[in-house]
C-alpha cells in the first residue's frame, strides 16, 4: 500500500513540474524575451509585453494580419541599427534617400518577406512548416515582392536591382520564347509563368532552372550552361517569384503608392546586321532591352572556325547556306511547320524587321572547313547529332525529334548506302537533317560516306538487303495460297485505315504520328511520324520505299518485316498513309 502512494506522489510531483514549465513558457515566451532584450539595449524600462500587429488592406477587402514586429521590434527604429537580430533596425529599402518611404507601421514585414505573418512561433512565422507556399524571403530575394505594390514590367525602381536583372535575363536567355508572362511574352510551348511566384516557392523555381527534370522527369526544358552561375539563377528566380497575380497594385490599395516606370523594351523597326547580332546574343540593342538570346541554345563559328554558344540546338554557322533566308525566317516563327515534333520555341513575337535582322546576321557567317579527311568532316559537321560513336546519340540528340540515325550498325549502312549521298546533299525533309550541298563538295561527301562505312561495325559491313519490287495493279497476289487467281487492285484508304489500326498502332500510334504505346520502349531510332508531310512528300520517299519498309522491315531498327501480310493489305495501308499525310510546308 505504501509503495502505491509513493508512485502516486511521484506522478503528482512530475505533473507539477510539467505545469510549472508550461506556465513559465506561457509567461516568458521567446517574443517576450526579445522585447525585454530590446528595451534593455535601449536602456529603457520594459513597458510590458505587447503583440505588435499591422493590418494591411488588400484588394479583396480582407486585412493582411502582420505580427512580425512583435519579435522584430526595432525594425522601424534607426536607433536600433547596430542591435542583434531580431532586434535590429531594417536597413533602407531604397538606397541613397534621406527618408525611406516604406513605413513598417503601415506595411508590416510579410508583404516583402512572406512567411506566416499571424504566427508568433519563429518556425511557423518564417514559413518553415512543411508545404507552406510562402517560406521566408531574405536579403535581395525579397525584391520579388516589390511587384505587389509597384509596376515592375519595365523601367527602373530603386532598391529592386536584382529583380530588374532577372527581368533582363528572362529576355536575354530567351525564356520568353517558351514561357508566357502576361505583358511580356505569349508563347505556349511551356508552362505559363504569369503566376509562377504565387504557385511556387523561390527554392522550387531555383531547382527547376538548375535541374529541369527534378520536378518533372519528362520535362523538355534544356539544362542551360548558364544554369551553373548562381548569381544568374538567383536573379532569374527572383524575377519569376515576382510573377504573382495577387497584388496590391492600385493607388487606393497600395500602402506606399503605385509607380509605373517608363518602358525600356526595344522593338527594332529598321533591319540591320548589328540589330541581328544583338538579338542573337541576347544583348541590349542601342541601350535598351531587346528580346533575343539564340546563343543560349545555338553555337556559331567565327572566321577561324572557333565554336562559341549553346550546345542545345543545332549549330547555325551553315544555316542560311543550307536552308535559305525565307525558310529560316519561317522556322524562327514556327519551327513545327517544318519539323512536326521540334522543341524549338515559337518566336512569333518577332516583327518583320527583327526577323530580317536575324537572318542578315546569320548570312554573314561564311566559315568553310576546306580540305579535310572523312574523320574531320564528320567531327565538324555530324558529331553533334550523330555522336562520336556514330550511334545517333550526339549531344544534341535528346533535343531532336525524330532522333538522328544510328550509323554504328553495319546492317543499316549496308542496306541504305545508296541513299546516303542524296540525304547528305539534299537533307531529309521533316527532320533536323539539313542539306549540305552548298557547304560540302561531292568529293567531301564521298570521303564522309567512306568514313561512315569504315567506322561502322566491321562484322556486318557485308550485309546486303533483299530486293523486293513493288507489285503493280493487276499483278497476282503474292499470298494467293489457294490459287484463286486473285489480282491486285488500287489501294483502298478506308481498308488501309482498318489494317493500320490492327497491325501498326502499337508503335506508330492510332494517329499515325509515331507516338504509339510501345514507341518509347523501342530501340533507337523511334517509329516514324507517318503524318509528317515534309518527310512523306519528299521525292525519295516513294510508294516502293514504303512497300519495302513494310514488307522487309528496316535493318537495325525495331521495324520488323511484315511478309505475312498480303500485298493488297500493304497497298491499302500505303493508300491510307498517303491520304492521311499532312500537306508539306515550305
Amino acid at each position: 500500500m505504501i509503495k502505491d502512494y509513493r508512485i502516486l506522489a511521484a506522478l503528482a510531483f512530475l505533473g507539477l513540474i510539467v505545469l510549472g514549465l508550461s506556465i513559465k513558457k506561457s509567461v516568458d515566451k521567446d517574443w517576450i524575451k526579445h522585447q525585454k532584450a530590446y528595451y534593455k539595449a535601449l536602456d529603457v524600462e520594459f513597458p510590458g509585453p505587447e503583440i505588435k500587429q499591422v493590418n494591411v488592406k488588400t484588394p479583396s477587402g480582407h486585412a493582411l494580419i502582420d505580427r512580425c514586429q512583435t519579435c522584430h521590434v526595432g525594425a522601424g527604429n534607426p536607433d536600433a541599427a547596430g542591435f542583434p537580430q531580431p532586434l535590429a533596425a531594417h536597413p533602407p529599402i531604397v538606397p541613397g534617400v534621406a527618408e525611406d518611404p516604406h513605413d513598417f507601421n503601415k506595411i508590416g514585414c510579410s508583404i516583402c518577406h512572406d512567411g506566416s505573418s499571424r504566427d508568433l512561433d519563429q518556425h511557423l512565422a518564417h514559413g518553415e512548416s512543411h508545404g507552406w507556399i510562402k517560406p521566408l524571403l531574405g536579403g535581395a530575394n525579397a525584391q520579388a515582392s516589390c511587384v505587389r505594390c509597384h509596376a515592375m514590367e519595365s523601367g527602373h525602381l530603386a532598391g529592386a536591382e536584382l529583380y530588374e536583372q532577372g527581368r533582363t535575363l528572362f529576355l536575354e536567355k530567351a525564356c520568353w520564347g517558351c514561357h508566357t508572362i502576361e505583358g511580356i511574352s505569349s508563347s505556349s510551348q511551356a508552362p505559363e509563368l504569369t503566376d509562377a511566384g504565387g504557385k511556387f516557392t523561390y527554392e522550387y523555381l531555383v531547382e527547376s532552372v538548375v535541374d529541369p527534370k527534378a520536378n518533372d522527369e519528362h520535362s523538355k526544358m534544356p539544362l542551360f550552361d548558364w544554369a551553373h552561375d548562381e548569381e544568374v539563377v538567383a536573379a532569374l528566380a527572383t524575377y519569376l517569384k515576382g510573377q504573382q497575380k495577387d497584388r496590391l497594385r492600385s493607388a487606393e490599395s497600395a500602402p506606399i503608392g503605385y509607380i509605373k516606370p517608363k518602358s525600356e523594351l526595344a522593338r527594332i523597326d529598321e533591319p540591320s546586321v548589328a540589330a541581328g547580332r544583338s538579338l542573337f546574343a541576347g544583348a541590349p540593342f542601342e541601350g535598351s532591352i531587346a528580346k533575343g538570346g539564340c546563343v543560349n541554345c545555338h553555337a556559331i563559328r567565327n572566321s577561324d572556325g572557333d565554336l562559341a554558344g549553346g550546345n542545345i540546338g543545332p549549330e547555325l554557322t551553315w544555316t542560311i547556306r543550307q536552308r535559305g533566308r525565307d525558310y529560316t525566317k519561317k522556322h524562327i516563327v514556327n519551327a513545327r511547320a517544318h519539323v512536326a515534333d521540334s522543341i524549338m520555341p515559337t518566336f512569333k513575337d518577332y516583327n518583320d524587321a527583327e526577323l530580317e535582322s536575324l537572318v542578315s546576321f546569320l548570312s554573314t557567317l561564311d566559315y568553310t572547313l576546306g580540305d579535310a579527311d572523312g574523320a574531320k568532316l564528320y567531327e565538324t559537321h555530324c558529331v553533334s547529332c550523330h555522336g562520336e560513336d556514330l550511334n545517333g546519340r550526339g549531344r544534341l540528340a535528346p533535343m531532336l525529334d525524330p532522333l538522328p540515325r544510328d550509323f554504328s550498325k553495319g546492317r543499316f549502312v549496308g542496306a541504305y548506302e545508296s541513299r546516303f549521298k542524296t540525304s547528305i546533299k539534299e537533307g531529309v525533309g521533316g527532320t533536323d537533317m539539313p542539306a549540305w550541298k552548298n557547304i560540302l563538295s561531292d568529293e567531301q561527301i564521298d570521303r564522309l560516306i567512306e568514313f561512315i562505312k569504315q567506322t561502322s561495325h566491321s562484322a556486318e559491313k557485308a550485309y546486303k538487303r533483299m530486293q523486293a519490287e513493288m507489285p503493280k495493279i493487276g499483278d497476282p497476289e503474292r499470298l494467293d495460297y489457294k490459287g484463286k487467281g486473285t489480282v491486285l487492285v488500287a489501294g483502298d484508304p478506308q481498308e488501309g485505315f482498318r489494317q493500320f489500326q490492327k497491325h501498326c498502332t502499337s508503335c506508330h500510334g492510332k494517329l499515325a504520328n509515331g507516338k504509339g504505346p510501345n514507341a518509347y520502349a523501342l530501340i533507337h531510332p523511334l517509329p516514324r511520324n507517318l503524318i509528317n508531310g515534309n518527310f512523306l512528300n519528299q521525292p525519295t520517299v516513294t510508294d516502293e520505299r514504303l512497300y519495302q519498309s513494310i514488307l522487309l522491315g528496316v535493318p537495325d531498327t525495331s521495324m520488323p518485316g511484315h511478309d505475312h501480310l498480303k500485298d493488297q493489305t500493304i497497298l491499302d495501308i500505303i493508300a491510307f498513309i498517303r491520304g492521311n499525310t499532312e500537306e508539306a510546308k515550305p
